[in-house]
């Protein structure tokens, strides 16, 4: 029997830092620029095993919990590395399914300033099935993160298997559910405990310009809680009728892969502790900002609750 059992992908990840680029304005958003045609020296390199199914184990293991990973990879040199490093974090890899193909890994380049761009390939990612999974799996908890390719096409099968076994499933969403929309997701939400994006995930899913009203909408979808993320902003949580508005942790942010995970794990992890939804939310932001100030998606998962208290605020919302 499992505490969570995490669903997602499993990659291999590679930063570059390199002096020869930097960041440069543009229309709405801002370009890593990188001279062409020339040979780019790279000082330094970090490798590290990432994906939000090991992500998310990671900070469960650290807390104690018997956690198991669930993603697709390939039987080559990057596979044997991910399966590795599950091992010594102590989650158990057997759930993870060995496919023909390359396991999927990341390349982040990191400038001169400091500033990350992330090319992802997704191999044999994209190609996971429902008959690949073991769906026998005994655990409490299911944790689902983002889905590559067409293996979004399994969750109506996991969250039946889920629902039928009285298994609580939190939902972080990735580009392909997203670009679904929400009327497209909701036979799939209404079996949710828990769904998490971010702010601009939530204005595009849900279609508000208003972080409030996207919250409102997205907890009317789920069976229990909905958190939109806000960075530096903090975040925002719907419990219960509940809405709470809480600040984030104030560190200085080097790195951004792996904060949703480490947000939406801790706030579970705490959740199994049987603590209250104020102090997941304190754990969900701690977890975060420890993650964001150091290179990699696990190197800064905390696996203690914080001693410092987070400011947050409560209004009650009328209808559910």
């Amino acid at each position: 029997m499992f505490d969570v059992v995490t669903l997602g992908s499993a990659t291999k990840d590679i930063f570059l830092f390199t002096k020869n680029s930097s960041l440069k304005p543009g229309i709405n958003k801002h370009f890593l620029e990188i001279p062409l045609d020339k040979k780019i020296e790279v000082e330094k390199t970090l490798e590290f095993s990432g994906g939000s199914a090991t992500n998310a184990a990671a900070t469960f293991v650290g807390f104690g919990k018997k956690a198991a990973a669930i993603a697709k990879i390939g039987n080559d040199q990057n596979g044997i590395f991910v399966i590795n490093d599950l091992q010594k974090l102590g989650v158990s890899s057997e759930y993870i399914v060995r496919g023909d193909g390359e396991t999927p890994f990341s390349n982040i380049v990191v400038s001169g300033n400091g500033h990350m761009i992330l090319f992802i390939y997704r191999g044999v990612e994209k190609t996971l099935k429902t008959d690949e999974l073991k769906l026998d799996f005994k655990t409490k908890w299911l944790y689902i993160g983002p889905l590559g390719g067409e293996s979004y096409k399994i969750l109506p099968d996991v969250i039946k298997y889920a629902k039928e076994n009285e298994i609580r499933v939190a939902f972080n969403p990735g580009s392909n559910e997203l670009n679904l929309k929400l009327k497209k997701m909701e036979p799939i939400l209404k079996d949710i405990d828990i769904i998490s994006m971010n702010d601009e995930e939530a204005r595009s899913f849900v279609g508000y310009g208003n972080d409030v009203k996207n919250l409102i909408k997205l907890g009317n979808s789920v069976k229990g809680t909905a958190i939109i993320t806000r960075g530096e902003r903090g975040s925002l949580v719907l419990n219960e009728r509940q809405i709470y508005d809480a600040d984030a942790f104030k560190v200085k942010q080097i790195n951004f892969v792996g904060a949703g995970d480490a947000f939406l794990s801790g706030f579970v992890n705490a959740l199994i502790d049987d603590k209250d939804i104020q102090d997941a939310i304190t754990l969900g932001s701690y977890n975060a900002s420890g993650v964001v100030k150091h290179y990699g998606a696990k190197r800064g998962i905390v696996n203690e609750y914080p001693k410092q208290k987070l400011k947050i605020g409560r209004t009650e919302y009328g209808k559910k």
